[in-house]
């Protein structure tokens, strides 16, 4: 796993963690595409919440292309896309993830 990969995965993990005790009635499942869109084609990473329940998903992308940026893209679990937005990869914290959380799941 790419260095940037694991660092902003354990800032969306322990945003999760707090997400989780903010609300506790509301489960999410983080995973890490490392190699999924590699697979096809696509030179990008991925993190992604997911709230089952809700039927709803945020995907955190870091695209080769823009070592300095991070797109976070709000869909569902069949892939539809909502809404995405860029930031740069600095701005991207625990506090960003959690208000992206809970505007997309509460």
């Amino acid at each position: 796993m790419k260095q940037k990969l694991q660092d902003l995965s354990e800032v969306v993990a322990r945003a999760n963690d707090l997400f989780s005790s903010k609300f506790d009635n509301i489960g999410t499942l983080m995973g890490i595409m490392d190699k999924t869109l590699r697979k096809q084609g696509i030179e990008a990473d991925a993190i992604t919440i997911d709230c089952i329940a809700l039927d709803k998903k945020v995907v955190i992308l870091l695209h080769d292309d823009k070592p300095d940026a991070v797109d976070i893209a709000l869909g569902n679990k069949e892939g539809e896309i909502y809404s995405s937005s860029e930031y740069e990869l600095v701005q991207v914290t625990e506090a960003v993830i959690v208000e992206v959380m809970e505007t997309n799941f509460t």
